[in-house]
């Protein structure tokens, strides 16, 4: 029987709109071969990110799908994802990218023992297969958006750690000057530090992502 796959966003609040998810969802149809279900979260049940907690509960509609990649808005797919969804295929939890440009901050694993709010992780990628990551919604509390602040933080306080998407697959735009390296996926997270976060600034000033979009 044939593999099916899903693609999933979030699009809660103010900062995106219909045109970024057909933007994402145009990324996505070009640069794969596979049959995709793509679904949109726009159910403001949690705030923000907060509804990636929902994807592995049962509140939501549930996926019938053998493997389900979830992309944030701000994303750019440059090239095939085929091989992540394989790669995805034969894990048995939620997988998520190690922000590996964070690697000159302190040790994560003593920060997280004394109880300091950090996170190796991020979630602009995330991959699992439907009822392999139960616990990420069975060990949510409400009280842990305030306490955590990010679903990132979120996963890695409360040790629910993903298992680590290849660095193959993506780079991060700002921790590599907003240069175009050759991989599949782009994120334009920024941490803590300066950089370009709105829409129209990455459009303006990181032209080579409209070729994509």
């Amino acid at each position: 029987m044939a593999v099916k796959h899903a693609v999933a966003c979030i699009c809660v609040g103010d900062k995106y709109n219909v045109s970024d998810i057909k933007s994402l969802e145009r990324m996505v149809f070009r640069n794969t071969t596979y049959d995709i279900n793509f679904r949109v979260f726009d159910e403001p049940i949690l705030p923000k990110w907060w509804t990636k907690v929902l994807y592995h509960s049962p509140i939501i509609e549930q996926f019938t799908e053998d493997v389900v990649l979830a992309f944030d808005l701000d994303v750019i797919i440059k090239d095939n994802i085929d091989s992540l969804f394989d790669w995805v295929e034969k894990q048995d939890y939620l997988c998520a990218p190690w922000a590996r440009w964070r690697e000159h901050m302190d040790d994560f694993e003593e920060q997280r023992n004394k109880n300091i709010l950090c996170t190796p992780y991020n979630s602009s990628i995330l991959g699992w297969r439907p009822n392999t990551s139960l616990k990420i919604w069975e060990g949510f509390e409400f009280e842990d958006i305030e306490k955590y602040g990010g679903f990132d933080t979120y996963l890695w306080m409360k040790r629910l750690d993903p298992i680590r998407i290849p660095d193959q697959f993506y780079y991060s735009a700002h921790f590599s000057n907003y240069e175009e390296l050759d991989f599949p996926v782009v994120l334009f997270n920024k941490g803590q530090s300066n950089g370009i976060s709105e829409k129209k600034d990455i459009a303006a000033r990181v032209p080579w992502v409209n070729k994509y979009r």
